[in-house]
């Protein structure tokens, strides 16, 4: 049987109404509108959890360690392009005291590192069970609905998480992570987007492969350009504190070999050129540390000087929520 006392009850509020939470044996119920919630070794489970992701836990997506020692040192000093995320979230992420990690899978070292009580949040409880392991409290749910009382979070965060969401309900999820973040507050995401590059416009001409190998592979069902995911989180309060474009001007071979490496899209121009930069990468360690480094600064330097956001594939953002006198706090 979970123990009430475990349960973290100044964090979670129904995701239906907002009211408080009270336990009641194995179960938390709202005390307005009377609904229930299973509780499953102690983690709140405010929707049934999501089979595949349950599985998908096993095998993939494990605790994100921070890189330490000698590897942490190279790291800080030499701008890797596989550790481009991780240089994000240093920049992004400020000491504080509550971050919520949106989709957060089995969890970041680098989040309880920066955060005194990081909080999870993920549709599968396997990923809830894994992730509490490291955070001070998990739940599983549903986007956008965030089980949460309102202005308790200094950070809100998510990686590769919005472009599962569905466009109908983005403007949803947004106005759930203002509610849930204290003014001044900071959010950053890292997002999937749609884009205008070249390539990508050449490989639409191919609806079907298309939506095989970049909406249906990895359930990006909430493409949209830039811009647009911008726009909608500054109408609702939000202002950009720093945007990192990604795959803005050259895919990365990390994109090639995802998304782009199909018989049906062979024939789009420039992919002779990325299939043989991927060769050579994948087949040689010193080109590949070449690459890894050239990639990363240019990533750092020319993408961003350049690059249009419209044209990217990812971007890194993040967000400040403006306080009530218009001014946002760091």
């Amino acid at each position: 049987m979970s123990s009430p006392h475990s349960l973290r009850m100044d964090l979670f509020a129904c995701p239906a109404c907002h009211a408080d939470l009270r336990a009641n044996g194995d179960e938390l119920m709202c005390g307005s509108c009377h609904q229930r919630f299973p509780l499953s070794d102690g983690i709140p489970c405010f929707s049934p959890s999501e089979g595949f992701y349950d599985s998908y836990a096993e095998e993939h997506c494990p605790f994100h360690l921070s890189p330490s020692g000698l590897k942490g040192a190279v790291l800080r000093a030499l701008p890797f392009w596989s550790w481009r995320e991780w240089r994000f979230w240093r920049q992004a992420i400020p000491s504080c005291h509550r971050l919520l990690d949106i989709g957060c899978g089995s969890g970041r070292q680098l989040f309880t590192e920066r955060a005194e009580e990081p909080i999870g949040y993920d549709g599968g409880l396997q990923f809830a069970r894994n992730c509490a392991k490291h955070y001070h409290a998990t739940a599983v749910g549903q986007l956008p609905k965030l089980p949460f009382r309102s202005g308790i979070f200094d950070v809100v965060v998510s990686s590769h998480v919005i472009g599962h969401v569905a466009l109908e309900q983005k403007d949803a999820l947004i106005s759930e992570i203002s509610r849930v973040l204290r003014p001044g507050g900071i959010t950053a995401h890292i997002i999937e987007t749609d884009s205008e590059h070249p390539i990508i416009v050449a490989a639409k001409q191919d609806p079907e492969t298309y939506r095989k190998q970049f909406i249906e592979q990895d359930g990006h069902i909430g493409l949209e350009k830039a811009s647009r995911i911008i726009e909608r989180f500054e109408k609702q309060g939000f202002k950009v504190t720093n945007l990192r474009l990604v795959d803005a001007i050259l895919p990365s071979m990390q994109n090639y070999r995802k998304y782009l490496d199909h018989p049906k899209l062979s024939q789009i121009p420039g992919m002779a050129r990325l299939r043989q930069i991927n060769h050579w990468q994948t087949h040689s360690a010193i080109a590949n540390a070449c690459y890894e480094i050239g990639m990363g600064l240019f990533h750092q330097t020319i993408e961003q000087w350049m690059g249009r956001p419209d044209r990217a594939q990812f971007i890194l953002v993040g967000f400040v929520k403006i306080a009530p006198d218009g001014k946002g706090q760091r």
